[in-house]
């Protein structure tokens, strides 16, 4: 009984920051139906057919040209399996990001002061966007747990122990199955690498470290979608049959870079013609890019839309309401982490803090050439908050060094 008091002592942040965020992801769960509708019901259905024993979803071109797809279709079926339900489903998503929450603070707490990292939690708890996303079954949420996971063991790693590059090429792996996003960490943790060897670091050990977590990485995907293929459960394993697809509605000058309903009847399901497609208008359009690229911008960086979660609303003036709430919280995390990155070119920092900025450069450098939506956000603003956290840390030192000044000059009167 001690040792659980004591364990509880020790952990009542973490404690009260799950906490805080399950019960408010749970009361908006309860409080919003929102609809599965999209990619998502697709891969919702081929779930329930897997739990069913049948296999109708092979032959549908969208899991044979984007077998990826696969990993959060199994993932929902082994939920299903336990409990078959929806709304089993969300509550899930609220364990998963309610321990987004608790890794926010532990990663915010090697970046800035601890009272900055429990500060940052909070506000992220209640930001609306990925509060409201909760009640979408979409594949993004458990990917970047574990993906935040795998970088606060990479900050925490011990040189001695040899097993970690191999967990976190692991934990990277299972996120690449889930949503196919990994590889900017990836090339995000090679950019680093190089930092740290520019710095002078223990070159040998860091490139060990990285070969490890590469090869670890690939070598789970890769088997996987071998198991899959011949287990005959994906007859397309996790491979993406059509690489250029993202890359063409990316650069889609009238849709702004989103999904395009034409290009998906013309071109989603045939690599060819998306790939001579693709190269046509790169031709044709380049000189329109830098704008494109700006509108972009504002659409994966600045955009407010909660239609994802709330488009099934009625009253479309309390979406408008939410929405503007929604835009409070998306521009103080921009404007802090922006902050935070010019502060690191004038202070001094600490090298994680670089590795964050890094992710984030990644994210912005990728997107500009790929489809974006608004949802997209959802990992940026997770990277946001974290660089947030460094600014505020900041800012509440300043206060404190202040009060000190202040108490000091009223001593000496």
């Amino acid at each position: 009984m001690n040792k659980i008091k004591e364990w509880i002592s020790k952990h009542k942040i973490i404690i009260f920051l799950f906490l805080f965020a399950f019960v408010i992801r749970i009361g908006v769960i309860l409080w919003i139906d929102t609809p599965v509708i999209s990619d998502f019901k697709t891969m919702l259905d081929a779930s329930k057919e897997l739990v069913n024993g049948t296999d109708a979803y092979k032959s549908m071109p969208y899991f044979i040209t984007w077998g990826y797809q696969m990993g959060h279709v199994i993932y929902q079926a082994i939920l299903l399996n336990i409990i078959n339900s929806i709304t089993f489903l969300k509550i899930v998503n609220a364990i998963v990001t309610s321990s987004t929450v608790i890794m926010i603070y532990l990663i915010g707490k090697e970046l800035s002061t601890t009272k900055a990292a429990i500060i940052i939690s909070i506000i992220y708890s209640i930001f609306l966007f990925p509060l409201l996303l909760n009640t979408v079954l979409t594949n993004q949420l458990l990917p970047m747990l574990l993906i935040l996971i795998a970088i606060y063991l990479w900050m925490k790693k011990k040189k001695e122990n040899k097993l970690m590059p191999v967990i976190i090429g692991i934990l990277l792996g299972i996120s690449n199955m889930l949503r196919s996003e990994t590889i900017v960490i990836i090339i995000a943790f090679v950019l680093y690498t190089i930092f740290l060897m520019i710095k002078k670091e223990n070159r040998k050990a860091l490139i060990i470290n990285l070969c490890l977590i590469i090869i670890s990485y690939f070598t789970l995907t890769t088997a996987t979608s071998f198991v899959l293929k011949a287990t005959d459960i994906s007859p397309s394993g996790l491979e993406n049959k059509n690489s250029s697809w993202k890359f063409l509605e990316g650069l889609n000058i009238e849709t702004r870079g989103q999904y395009s309903e034409d290009d998906a009847i013309k071109y989603s399901y045939d690599k060819k013609k998306t790939t001579k497609e693709l190269k046509k208008r790169i031709q044709e359009e380049w000189q329109q890019y830098p704008l494109l690229f700006a509108k972009k911008t504002k659409i994966l960086w600045l955009n407010s839309d909660l239609s994802w979660p709330l488009g099934h609303i009625e009253n479309q003036e309390d979406l408008k309401l939410y929405e503007g709430i929604n835009q409070i919280f998306i521009y103080f995390f921009v404007i802090m982490s922006l902050l935070s990155a010019i502060t690191l070119f004038k202070k001094t920092y600490k090298k994680e803090q670089i590795l964050i900025l890094l992710i984030l450069f990644v994210y912005f450098g990728v997107y500009l050439f790929i489809e974006v939506m608004p949802r997209y956000a959802y990992s940026l603003q997770i990277f946001e908050a974290l660089l947030a956290s460094i600014t505020l840390g900041y800012i509440l030192d300043n206060k404190k060094i202040s009060k000190v000044g202040d108490h000091h000059a009223k001593a000496r009167k």
